[in-house]
């Protein structure tokens, strides 16, 4: 899901061809998205508990084998 909303910012960026548009919206998703990945993982981990600590460890947040 993450990764979907950076393509559709970096998709977005190359259509309007404003790159001050391009920039404010990179970091303003940017902003969201690190302040909110953290307490959706809590969320999941109180939620899920062992479950979802085995899945985080073998899964990457954003892209596969990076991040």
């Amino acid at each position: 899901m993450y990764a979907g909303f950076w393509l559709w910012a970096a998709a977005q960026a190359l259509l309007l061809q404003n790159w001050l548009v391009a920039l404010s919206g990179f970091a303003g998703f940017g902003i969201l998205f690190f302040g909110r990945i953290g307490q959706e993982e809590r969320l999941m981990l109180d939620t899920f508990g062992e479950q979802y600590d085995a899945f985080a460890r073998r899964t990457k947040r954003l892209v596969p084998w990076i991040y």
